[in-house]
């Protein structure tokens, strides 16, 4: 009887982590500008933040990247994904309801985002599914946020804010 049991626990828990399965999102707004021109390139501490966010990312074991038609966003991103050998999947800055589609039917994939600072936290919100009351000041360069989705037999969602590279203002 007692060995029956076990058997029926290790297969219940077997089952359990077959379906189980977790996503981390870490999102970032894109490293600073070289002015304000529409579609400006990264400045010289643009870049260096982007090698930061490659060096902050490195272990997180991403496979796939997300950046908007902005250079800065794909200039953002570049050192991680060329690290990495990924390409980035570009979506237009003004299509974060399709982002958001795409991202919601992520699993057992770790992905980075770059967005900007109105549209960063629109999808954390979604990805939460609740308000996290983000504010992204036109000076805030250096905030790393995550947002992990475990499934198992039921859905967590856990969000931290963290900061990568020089502190910005």
């Amino acid at each position: 009887m007692i060995q029956q049991s076990i058997k029926f626990a290790l297969i219940f828990a077997v089952i359990i982590l077959l379906t189980s399965c977790s996503a981390s999102f870490y999102i970032v707004r894109h490293a600073e500008k070289a002015n304000s021109s529409p579609d400006t390139p990264l400045s010289a501490a643009g870049q260096a933040r982007a090698v930061s966010l490659k060096d902050s990312l490195a272990g997180k074991d991403i496979s796939r990247i997300f950046v908007t038609n902005y250079q800065r966003t794909q200039q953002t991103a570049a050192p991680l994904a060329a690290e990495l050998g990924i390409t980035p999947t570009e979506i237009f800055a003004n299509q974060t309801g399709e982002l958001i589609r795409q991202l919601r039917g992520i699993n057992n994939t770790n992905t980075l985002i770059v967005g900007h600072s109105n549209t960063v936290p629109v999808i954390i919100d979604s990805l939460m599914r609740s308000p996290q009351n983000i504010t992204i000041q036109e000076t805030d360069f250096d905030n790393l946020f995550k947002v992990k989705i475990s499934r198992a037999t039921s859905v967590v969602r856990r969000f931290t804010r963290s900061t990568y590279g020089q502190p910005t203002n």
